[in-house]
């Protein structure tokens, strides 16, 4: 008898080494494809970033980051949803905290928009992106967005990536928010001249040259640093380029 438990027991260690190695490759293949970006620990700021990603579905809900539970998102049947026990948690929570329940503290997000991972999370029941966005009106939004497993099934890496993949890619993937027709004419049509001026937004200088490599925030005032430029705002409006 003694035997038989013995054997059972290194049999099942020897499944938990499996299954450890196996979530650790996939952890590398996951942060491979989607470098984490580091965030400061209140998510108001970004210290180091990663891969900016796209969007591929709509109806992605972020709350404000002031909030101290991040909004629970979930991909199945081909679609993002809220909602569930988490989500019910997440918006009750928050709710105490001045969030939550108003709807001024979330943002729907839409095909096409971007924002950054700040962690990626295996778990026993699904794969977990922690996500964060660029400021709006200098407020960045935070969410979470879980792949779950189907029950009773395990999913291989290939079909973990291939699930993600359907919902953000990384900005620059061929793939990324646009079909083959617009990438062909996009392809087609003659570059644009990226032009900044006094007074544009955040929103119009990200929209032109993309997330910032760095963010300084001074007070009212923010920096945002891109390669060859500098970028001075306060109150959400260009004051100064260097």
């Amino acid at each position: 008898m003694t035997a038989i438990r013995t054997g059972f027991l290194v049999f099942l260690l020897g499944m938990i080494s499996v299954a450890a190695a196996e979530n650790a490759d996939l952890q590398k293949q996951l942060e491979s494809s989607y470098p984490v970006t580091k965030a400061t620990a209140d998510d108001t700021d970004i210290v180091t970033a990663g891969a900016v990603l796209v969007l591929q579905k709509d109806s992605l809900e972020m709350c404000k980051v002031n909030t101290p539970i991040p909004t629970h998102n979930f991909y199945k049947n081909g679609e993002v949803t809220q909602g569930g026990l988490l989500g019910v948690l997440g918006k009750l929570g928050n709710a105490s905290f001045g969030g939550g329940a108003d709807a001024a503290a979330t943002r729907k997000f839409v095909t096409g928009e971007k924002f950054w991972v700040t962690k990626i999370l295996i778990e026993s029941d699904g794969v977990t992106f922690q996500l964060l966005s660029d400021p709006f009106q200098d407020v960045r939004y935070h969410a979470l967005l879980k792949f779950p497993f189907p029950r009773g099934k395990t999913w291989s890496p290939d079909e973990v990536m291939e699930t993600v993949g359907k919902v953000i890619k990384t900005d620059g993937d061929p793939g990324s928010s646009a079909s083959e027709e617009q990438q062909e004419a996009a392809a087609a049509a003659p570059a644009q001249t990226k032009t900044i001026a006094l007074g544009q937004t955040k929103d119009q200088v990200t929209q032109m040259f993309g997330p910032p490599t760095k963010v300084v925030q001074l007070g009212k005032k923010e920096i945002d640093y891109y390669p060859d430029m500098k970028v001075t705002f306060v109150k959400n409006a260009v004051t100064n380029v260097e």
